[in-house]
């Protein structure tokens, strides 16, 4: 299921689409997802062994389409019910750990406030990856650059011997 969110951050805002894998899916809509996203919260219950597999499932898938660098929040619900705890604190700081990303312990039925923390980081990671893909150099960005760069030196060349010569004729 499809859901829209709207985030409002203290320096900007942004309309995030959740999609809730909760419900199931046929594969290669899931890989059609996954290929589509920016990012990924993975949300999973610590009173709940299944959905902590869940993830780490969809942990692999992502790392298989996308790579491992892609922006990715791990998000462990029911914080608050510790004696019905089914998945450890360790085990949440090792996929964590795998995945190298920050990980949140939230109960969503004691409000909304660390949801909307992991959708900040998220939002946060985005636009570090968006820029470091920008910034990072291929080949069509170098011969960009290595063409601007010689158009440039010679902008500067022929500006200095515009002003010399001008200054010679006076």
């Amino acid at each position: 299921m499809m859901y829209t969110h709207r985030l409002v951050g203290t320096r900007d805002e942004a309309t995030l689409e959740i999609l809730d894998t909760a419900f199931k899916m046929p594969q290669d809509t899931l890989e059609k997802h996954i290929r589509w996203a920016d990012g990924f919260i993975l949300m999973y219950s610590v009173t709940d062994r299944h959905s902590y597999q869940d993830a780490h499932k969809l942990k692999e898938m992502i790392f298989q389409l996308r790579g491992s660098d892609t922006p990715i929040v791990l998000v462990a619900n029911k914080h608050d019910l510790l004696t019905a705890r089914a998945v450890t604190e360790d085990e949440c700081d090792n996929l964590a750990g795998e995945m190298d990303c920050p990980r949140f312990q939230i109960s969503v039925a004691e409000g909304q406030e660390g949801v909307n923390e992991a959708m900040e980081e998220l939002l946060v990671l985005i636009k570090r990856q968006l820029v470091k893909s920008l910034s990072a150099p291929t080949p069509e960005n170098v011969a960009g650059l290595e063409k601007r760069s010689r158009f440039v030196n010679m902008k500067k060349a022929f500006k200095k011997k515009i002003v010399r010569s001008r200054s010679d004729t006076f």
